[in-house]
């Protein structure tokens, strides 16, 4: 997805100024539409040939983002990550995340093939009664994801069931295409919004028992709290737990994993809800520490499809 928005941190956060409703610029338009089209005609198999290949020669020559990756990865090691012990697993990790993002990039670009059929025949969901649990409330439900497996089609996977989606984006893809980008997003019906939008549009659509999904391991954000991640502290956004606060809408945890060849795994792994109890602060701080143990559960267990690539635990503290 984005799901909400991000962009899988490959570029910064953008204000759109409440333009969403222009078309965007006609050449990037046309190269966006142009490579869906050529992407959708790729057979899977192709595709996935095309992304190890192109990976391969992304990591050679993009040090920027591998010494981003392996920074992560061996904050990852001295969390405790009992498969990134050694440089030589670090390495092949680090190839498979650029392999995952590159996946990611193409079956995204694909999407043209996500019909009724193919959300029957590829996307598998899990924990859909925690789903239905958190909209039986009738406050809707902020749902919080990492950049794990393909979350942008989980994003368009849960739009085509028929659920009010509205998500927070940044940049995504290039400067020149986000306008794109965010255009296919409205068209399949999911609501776009920018961090200078603020919350009243996202508050909006949960009053209605809508779902915000919200990405909560990049850098598109306004306010963060330091919260504990692989054995440090990391500044988490605080926005799906001030966004739960406002509007008693509970938080739910998911991620989407790829789940072999052309499959993906849509998870609802965890519930949680605002007490207001507690003082506003205490509150914000235990549903974002929340947050980040269900991030940090998912991304230990599928670190080879986490793709962030920049050093998340550069601005972290000792937990």
């Amino acid at each position: 997805m984005t799901l909400p928005g991000g962009s899988c941190n490959v570029g910064t956060v953008s204000d759109f100024g409440g333009e969403s409703s222009l078309e965007p610029p006609l050449l990037p338009h046309l190269a966006f539409n142009a490579a869906c089209r050529l992407s959708s005609a790729l057979p899977a198999g192709t595709r996935r040939a095309l992304a190890h290949t192109l990976s391969t020669a992304q990591y050679r020559i993009d040090r920027r983002r591998r010494e981003a990756v392996h920074a992560n990865l061996r904050a990852l090691a001295d969390g405790g990550h009992p498969g990134l012990r050694d440089a030589g697993s670090r390495d092949r990790t680090a190839r498979r995340i650029f392999e995952s993002y590159l996946a990611f990039l193409l079956e995204f670009l694909a999407q043209g093939r996500l019909d009724a059929r193919a959300i029957e025949e590829r996307i598998r969901f899990r924990g859909m009664e925690l789903l239905y649990g958190a909209l039986a409330g009738g406050r809707g439900a902020v749902i919080t994801v990492p950049h794990l497996g393909n979350w942008e089609v989980a994003g368009l996977a849960i739009a085509r069931l028929g659920f009010p989606i509205h998500v927070v984006t940044g940049v995504q893809l290039h400067p020149l295409l986000a306008r794109a980008v965010r255009s296919a997003k409205e068209r399949a019906r999911i609501l776009v919004s920018t961090p200078a939008d603020g919350f009243l549009p996202l508050l909006a659509t949960l009053r209605a028992g809508g779902l915000v999904v919200l990405l909560v391991d990049g850098d598109v954000y306004a306010r963060a709290v330091l919260a504990p991640f692989f054995g440090r502290r990391v500044p988490f956004p605080a926005g799906p737990a001030l966004l739960a606060r406002r509007s008693g809408a509970p938080v739910l945890h998911a991620h989407a994993e790829r789940n072999g060849a052309d499959r993906l795994l849509i998870c609802f792994d965890g519930l949680d809800a605002p007490d207001r109890t507690l003082r506003l602060t205490e509150d914000v701080t235990r549903l974002t520490a929340g947050v980040a143990a269900a991030q940090e559960r998912n991304i230990a267990a599928h670190v080879e499809q986490w793709c962030i690539f920049r050093a998340i635990f550069e601005s972290s503290d000792a937990a």
